[in-house]
C-alpha cells in the first residue's frame, strides 16, 4: 500500500513541486540567457564575416579599378590622342597640299602618323577600329572604358556596400538576441529579489522523498533567504547579474569594433584608388592640353616667322599653313577636354570607376578624415571591451568572493565583494561612457 502524497495548506501544491517550480524557473531563465548568448554571438560572427568579405570585394573592386583606369589613360589614351591630334592636322592641310610643299609635306607626315598608328594596333583597341572615334572631337575613352570594364564583368559585379548592410542585418539580430538576454537577466533578478510568492516560502517537506533539483537555487535568492543573509545576498546577485550582462556587452563591443575597422579600410581602399585613378586622368589630360598648347605655340611661331617677309606666294601660302595649324590648335584643346573628361554612368562606367576617376584633390581630406574618425570609432570599440574585460574579470573575484563569505557565514566581511563589485560596475560605466 502506497503513503499517500504529503500536500501543503489548502489550495496550494505539495511543498515539493513548489520547490521544484522555483528551481525550473531559475533553470528556464538561465537557459533562456545561454541560449540568447550562444545566438547573439553566432549572429555578431555571421555579421563579422560579412564586414571581412566587404572588405575584400573592396579590394578586388578598386584593384581592378585602378587597373583599368591605368591600362584605359595611361597605355591608350595617350596613343588615341596622338593619333586623333595626326588626323586632325592632316584635315586642317588637306585643302593645303596643292598649294604649296609645305603644306604637302606637314600634310604627308601627319596622314602616314595617323594610318601608321592606327594600321599596327589591335583591333580591339582604342584606335583599331572607328568604335570610338569622333571625327570632331578625337576619341570616346569614357566609352572605352566602359567597355573595358565589360570584358571583366565579376569584378565589378561586386558590391561591397549590400554586403555591409548584410552584416549589418546579421548584428542588429544579434543585437536583439542580447536584449532578449538582458531581459531575461532582468526577468531573473526580479524573480529573486521582488517576486516573492507565497509558496516559494514554505520549507520543503521532510517526509517526501528527495529529488534531484529541490530545493536547489542556482541564483542567489534575496527574497526567500533569512533575515541576516538577505543583504548578502542582494550583494551577491547583483554581482551574478554583472557576470551575466558584462559579457553580453563585451559581444556588442566586439562587434562594432569589427564594423568600424572594416569601414575604415574600406575607405582607406577608395581613397588610394582615387589617387591612383583619378591622377591617371588628370596626367593624361594634362599632358593632351600641354600639347595643344605646344601646336598653338607652333602656329603663332610659323605666323610670327613670315610677319615681316616680303608678299611673296611662299610667304602667302606659309602664313596659311600658320593660319591652318592655330586652327588646328584650337581643335585640338577641344578633343583634350572631351577625352580626359571625367566619365559618368551614362558613359556605362561602372560606380566606382566613376567615383574614383571624379574625385579631386580638395577630395582627398574629407576622405581622409572619414577613414581615421573610422579609425577611431575602432580603436573606442576595442578599447571598450578592454575595460569590459577587466571588469568581468573583478567581477569573478567579487562573486568567488561573496558566495565564500557567505558559505562560511561570515558575513562582516562582504565588504570586500562589495568593493570589488563596485569597481568592476565604475569601469563598465566607464567604458559605456567614455
Amino acid at each position: 500500500m502506497t503513503s499517500p502524497t504529503p500536500t501543503g495548506p489548502a489550495g496550494t501544491a505539495p511543498p515539493r513541486r513548489r520547490f521544484c517550480l522555483r528551481t525550473h524557473v531559475q533553470l528556464g531563465l538561465i537557459a533562456v540567457i545561454v541560449t540568447a548568448t550562444l545566438l547573439a554571438t553566432w549572429q555578431f560572427k555571421k555579421a563579422g564575416d560579412c564586414y571581412q568579405d566587404a572588405v575584400a570585394e573592396e579590394l578586388r573592386l578598386q584593384t581592378a579599378v585602378q587597373e583599368e583606369a591605368r591600362y584605359v589613360y595611361a597605355d591608350e589614351a595617350p596613343l588615341g590622342f596622338r593619333v586623333a591630334a595626326a588626323s586632325s592636322r592632316a584635315e586642317a592641310l588637306g585643302a593645303l597640299k596643292d598649294d604649296g610643299r609645305l603644306a604637302a609635306s606637314e600634310f604627308s607626315l601627319a596622314e602616314q602618323e595617323a594610318v601608321s598608328l592606327r594600321h599596327s594596333a589591335a583591333p580591339e583597341s582604342i584606335i583599331g577600329s572607328d568604335r570610338y572615334r569622333d571625327a570632331q572631337k578625337g576619341y570616346d575613352v569614357p566609352r572605352r572604358l566602359a567597355h573595358q570594364e565589360k570584358r571583366d564583368p565579376a569584378e565589378y559585379r561586386l558590391t561591397p556596400n549590400g554586403t555591409m548592410e548584410d552584416g549589418d542585418r546579421w548584428a542588429a539580430w544579434g543585437r536583439f538576441s542580447l536584449a532578449l538576454a538582458g531581459a531575461a537577466v532582468l526577468a531573473m533578478m526580479a524573480a529573486a529579489s521582488v517576486l516573492r510568492p507565497e509558496p516559494w516560502r514554505i520549507p520543503p517537506s521532510t517526509g517526501s522523498s528527495p529529488r534531484l533539483l529541490r530545493g536547489i537555487d542556482p541564483i542567489p535568492q534575496p527574497a526567500t533567504a533569512s533575515p541576516d543573509h538577505r543583504r548578502g545576498t542582494q550583494m551577491h546577485l547583483l554581482v551574478v547579474v554583472l557576470l551575466f550582462l558584462l559579457p553580453l556587452l563585451q559581444l556588442a563591443a566586439a562587434s562594432n569594433e569589427q564594423r568600424a575597422q572594416a569601414e575604415a579600410s574600406r575607405h582607406a581602399l577608395r581613397l588610394g584608388s582615387a589617387i591612383v585613378a583619378s591622377g591617371q586622368r588628370e596626367a593624361f589630360l594634362t599632358q593632351a592640353v600641354t600639347e595643344s598648347q605646344v601646336a598653338d605655340i607652333h602656329a603663332a611661331a610659323r605666323e610670327l616667322a613670315v610677319l615681316y617677309e616680303k608678299d611673296s606666294p611662299a610667304v602667302r601660302h606659309e602664313r596659311a599653313v600658320a593660319s591652318a595649324e592655330t586652327s588646328h590648335a584650337s581643335r585640338l584643346r577641344v578633343m583634350a577636354e572631351y577625352m580626359g573628361r571625367a566619365p559618368s554612368r551614362a558613359d556605362g562606367v561602372s560606380a566606382a570607376s566613376v567615383a574614383a576617376l571624379r574625385a579631386r584633390p580638395e577630395d582627398w581630406p574629407g576622405m581622409r578624415a572619414e577613414q581615421n574618425r573610422q579609425k577611431l570609432v575602432a580603436d573606442a570599440a576595442g578599447d571598450r571591451g578592454l575595460y569590459l574585460a577587466a571588469a568581468t574579470a573583478l567581477a569573478v573575484v567579487a562573486e568567488m568572493l561573496a558566495a565564500a563569505f557567505l558559505e562560511s557565514d561570515r558575513l562582516f566581511r562582504m565588504g570586500w565583494p562589495a568593493g570589488i563589485a563596485a569597481l568592476s560596475s565604475g569601469i563598465t560605466a566607464w567604458a559605456l561612457l567614455s
